[in-house]
């Protein structure tokens, strides 16, 4: 953690608000931990950053401007959550929920900011074990994350895609295959059936714009290929349409004409 929080400090003097206001955010940390005599421990880091960001919603300074505190909090505290043990996370979930959760919406158009929160559920996706999986708020926020995979942003839709392949990766113990697979499919049946309900061919007013309906199709390849062996096995002897749709839309791309 320390070579990590070593890169940040120098930042202090940049003159760009984005680099800026995390080491100064850091400094004021650190700080803090030394008036009150802490160790300087990731699970304190943890807890003092977690306090500072329930002080920021608090008082409703939700601004994701550059040189703003909440995306520096964000910043560090995805930053901070993978040298957490497994517990802490475990036991401070239902803060991390209710404090980031709500913030996705928010956070829907700023995406360094998202990244940075999709990092820090990186973590506590990995760290739950299979009863706090099944929370209401774990499931919603999972959906949410979901919806990414086929967004329009690169960055974005990467970093969704590399979160649920990690927690299909990684089954609570002592399970197989991940509680969650299941949704993944239906999400995707869902959208490919969504894809199919619209306009499949390219636009006629541009030869070099594909219809929405084509990228959306693009980015569930794009998302399944790395994922389908921690899928149930059903899906690869699926006939249900919407595979049949995909199947058509990967030859139509791959001749001639297009």
């Amino acid at each position: 953690m320390e070579e990590a929080l070593a890169k940040i400090r120098p930042h202090i003097s940049s003159s760009l608000a984005h680099q800026k206001t995390p080491a100064n955010l850091l400094i004021a940390i650190e700080n803090t931990l030394q008036e009150q005599h802490a160790e300087s421990t990731p699970t304190a880091y943890f807890a003092a950053i977690l306090t500072t960001l329930d002080s920021t919603i608090q008082n409703k300074d939700l601004s994701l401007q550059d040189g703003a505190v909440l995306p520096a909090e964000l910043y560090l505290l995805a930053l901070v959550a993978p040298f957490l043990a497994i517990p802490v996370i475990r036991s401070n979930l239902s803060t991390l929920l209710s404090l980031t959760a709500p913030l996705f919406q928010l956070l829907h158009q700023h995406p360094p900011a998202l990244r940075s929160q999709l990092s820090l559920y990186h973590i506590i996706f990995r760290s739950l074990d299979r009863s706090q999986l099944e929370a209401q708020g774990v499931r919603q926020t999972f959906a949410s994350i979901l919806q990414m995979c086929i967004d329009p942003r690169p960055k974005v839709r990467k970093k969704a895609a590399d979160l649920v392949k990690e927690v299909l990766a990684n089954p609570p113990t002592p399970l197989v295959r991940h509680p969650y697979a299941e949704r993944v499919v239906e999400f995707f049946n869902h959208t490919l059936a969504e894809v199919n309900a619209g306009p499949f061919a390219r636009g006629k007013t541009s030869k070099q714009t594909a219809a929405p309906g084509a990228e959306s199709a693009i980015h569930v390849l794009a998302c399944l290929r790395p994922i389908v062996g921690y899928l149930p096995p059903t899906v690869y002897f699926s006939s249900s349409p919407p595979y049949h749709i995909l199947m058509g839309y990967l030859l139509t791309v791959a001749s001639p004409d297009h």
